[in-house]
């Protein structure tokens, strides 16, 4: 679970670190990797971390906000623990329930599809009569926010050039509807 952005001076490049310990760093112009697509990244590592910070312990309920009133009077001048376990063994233990905990687990290993999975797939239907250029631009400008300027610097190409395939794109998209 990451839990910090990289620093900004970092951000040239993007490493991702594997489960088994290595990593790899992605480089701009090195095996088709582009800045936008460092840039884009980076982006989804901050919101991976802000969702994570986000929900890394939910607001109290009624019931836990008693439990640390009570834990708070029966430890007098500690602090209340910040960092939750939230362990199946951990919550019905502090509940004295004996629990069969298999079925828990068998409802957590399955795996329901995320309702975004078909949203992208019907974006890239939608999208898949567009060409290589017109894809990046339209990306550049619509998603990443880059000015046409940006986004032909970017490209190594000329503004006129990123605003034809832009329009192209736009024209393309239009007619399909």
């Amino acid at each position: 679970m990451k839990i910090r952005k990289t620093r900004s001076d970092k951000r040239e490049t993007y490493v991702y670190h594997f489960d088994d310990g290595t990593s790899m760093e992605l480089k701009p112009g090195v095996d088709g990797v582009t800045e936008a697509d460092i840039k884009r990244l980076h982006a989804l590592d901050d919101a991976e971390v802000y969702n994570n910070i986000k929900n890394m312990k939910p607001p109290m309920t009624e019931m836990e906000k008693q439990m640390k009133k009570e834990w708070e009077e029966a430890h007098p001048g500690e602090e209340y623990p910040k960092k939750w376990n939230l362990s199946i063994d951990g919550y019905f233990d502090d509940m004295g329930i004996e629990l069969d905990k298999t079925q828990f687990a068998e409802s957590f290993a399955t795996y329901d599809e995320d309702p975004m999975d078909s949203v992208i797939e019907d974006v890239k239907a939608q999208l898949s009569f567009l060409t290589k250029k017109q894809l990046e631009v339209l990306w550049l400008v619509k998603v990443e926010g880059y000015s046409e300027t940006e986004a032909a610097e970017k490209l190594g190409t000329s503004i006129a050039n990123v605003c034809k395939h832009l329009k192209k794109a736009e024209e393309r998209i239009s007619e399909k509807k």
